[in-house]
């Protein structure tokens, strides 16, 4: 009986196993499609996202590339050859028009873009989104070809970039609060925010790159820019840049402020613009005082300080033009000034000093054992098309070291060497400089033995900090004193290289936003 009970119950139990191994069979099935599934999605995913994010790149590649050939000294500023002087004024400032495009493409070898083509798949469909009168009542300009390319290379994939000109309805908004949108009025950049008010700042510009990648996705991104100015540091963005520079020499502070010519016959202070025609955009500005002071107790000592020079030759003062004019004997054109509200105290100067020296090509300071920096210190390179900001923090020597040279750009010397005696800016006129001198700190410039060379723009000094080199509270009396034999041919006002000196340094980010396709 206990033999075919236990019999029984192996029978029952045939072929557990079997199952027991199907089931496993078919769990590890399972677990194994799920992780290629798993897998396959993965590297969907991986796909995916390297081709959102290589179009991200691409994009943000084009922007960059229109951003930085806006700007005049990059060498390849995009008005290089002078081919779309509407659209520029001097020195690469945006003046482009309401409807005004112009487009950067970048198409692949023996590729066909066209932005204006409706059925192309590169066609700009966000313009007309943006502005009613679409691209059929646009001004398009002969397009530029992007120079991403290198080498026969292929560039970033972004197959075209607009520059435009923006106004609040294709921004989405209201700038001026207002509570509409304007359609019509570009919008500009005082140095803080965006405004209405064309006659305010600079033009603010849309940059907008397409691109169309393998798998026939596209990306749109859009930056807001405007130039990056030095001059509103100088002055308001509603004030004109002449106001900081209202004589060919400006002697700030006061009273007590020093000057004293050469007695040299070829020696003049000119405050009629010099600008020669088709050197800048600008249209001359008008003439201003040859030496400005600040102070009204001042104008006995600068006048006395112009030399008539030794009889019977002819009378010097009579070098010194501009305005107010000359009338009756020869009577230098000495005037009293105004600085603008930006620069009226020391702390304001130094407020200057430091945006200028964030934004220098270079800065020196004296070698070990020196108290100046020397003119062989002064870089190479610099030319009409490639002027610099040079800083000297402390003082400047031009007489001493080096061949003579000529600069071209913003020359900031902050005269806080710790030699009293030694003057902020020894001058030595075989040297020429074509922009703009700021001579700050002790505020004091000397100039030395004759010399063939000019200053072209405009010389500003000014005393912010007492001898020793501490801050003062108010700007004290500044100096200019040139040796009675000096030479050179003197300070010549010019709104050309003032304008350059203080040109665009760079092309400000305001915003940026992508759209979704």
């Amino acid at each position: 009986m206990m033999g075919r009970h236990q019999s029984g119950k192996r029978g029952r139990e045939a072929g557990s196993a079997l199952l027991i191994a199907i089931f496993a069979l078919m769990l590890v099935s399972v677990v194994g499609l799920a992780l290629v599934v798993s897998s396959g999605t993965d590297s969907a995913l991986a796909g995916n996202y390297r081709n959102s994010a290589g179009g991200y790149y691409a994009g943000e590649a084009g922007l960059e590339e229109a951003r930085g050939r806006l700007l005049w000294k990059n060498p390849d500023f995009i008005n290089k050859t002078n081919g779309y002087p509407t659209l520029f004024a001097g020195q690469g400032i945006p003046s482009f028009g309401l409807t005004d495009v112009l487009y950067i493409l970048n198409p692949a070898s023996g590729e066909l873009v066209n932005p204006l083509d409706s059925s192309s798949p590169y066609a700009d469909a966000e313009y007309a989104k943006e502005f009613t009168w679409g691209l059929a009542g646009a001004n398009v300009a002969t397009p530029v070809n992007s120079v991403s390319p290198v080498a026969g290379l292929p560039g970033p994939s972004y197959k075209w970039v607009r520059i435009n000109a923006v106004t609040e309805a294709a921004l989405g908004v209201d700038v001026d609060g207002s509570g509409s949108l304007d359609s019509f009025t570009p919008l500009h950049y005082t140095g803080t925010a965006l405004t209405t008010n064309s006659g305010v700042g600079n033009e603010a510009l849309e940059i907008t790159a397409f691109v169309y990648m393998p798998d026939k996705s596209t990306r749109l991104l859009q930056y807001i820019v405007a130039p990056n100015s030095l001059q509103y540091s100088f002055v308001p963005a509603s004030a004109s840049l002449a106001q900081a520079f209202p004589a060919a020499l400006t002697l700030a502070g006061g009273p007590g402020v020093n000057f004293q010519g050469p007695n040299s016959g070829g020696f003049y202070m000119n405050g009629n613009d010099t600008g020669p025609p088709g050197a800048c955009a600008n249209s001359p500005w008008s003439p201003v005082a040859a030496i400005g002071y600040m102070n009204s107790a001042d104008q006995s000592e600068v006048v006395e300080g112009v030399p008539a020079g030794p009889s019977p030759a002819p009378d010097n003062r009579a070098n010194y033009t501009g305005a107010p004019p000359p009338s009756g004997p020869p009577t230098p054109s000495v005037a009293q000034v105004v600085l603008p509200l930006t620069l009226q105290t020391p702390a304001q100067f130094d407020s200057l000093v430091q945006t200028i020296t964030q934004n220098a090509d270079v800065v020196l300071t004296p070698p070990v054992g020196s108290n100046s920096v020397p003119r062989s210190a002064l870089p190479a390179g610099m030319s009409t098309t490639n002027p610099m900001i040079v800083v000297v923090n402390g003082d400047l020597d031009l007489t001493t070291g080096g061949a003579n040279v000529t600069g071209y750009g913003l020359l900031l010397v902050t005269g806080t060497g710790t030699v009293t005696t030694n003057p902020a800016f020894n001058y030595d006129p075989d040297v020429t400089w074509e922009g703009v001198i700021l001579v700050l700190g002790k505020g004091t410039v000397v100039g030395s033995h004759g010399g063939g060379g000019h200053i072209d723009g405009a010389v500003l000094v000014a005393q912010t900090h007492n001898p020793p080199g501490n801050p003062q509270t108010s700007l004290g009396a500044s100096s200019a004193i040139f040796n009675g034999n000096m030479g050179g041919t003197g300070i010549y006002y010019n709104s050309c290289y003032i304008s350059r000196a203080l040109a665009p340094t760079s092309y400000k980010l305001l915003s940026f936003r992508e759209f979704t396709q």
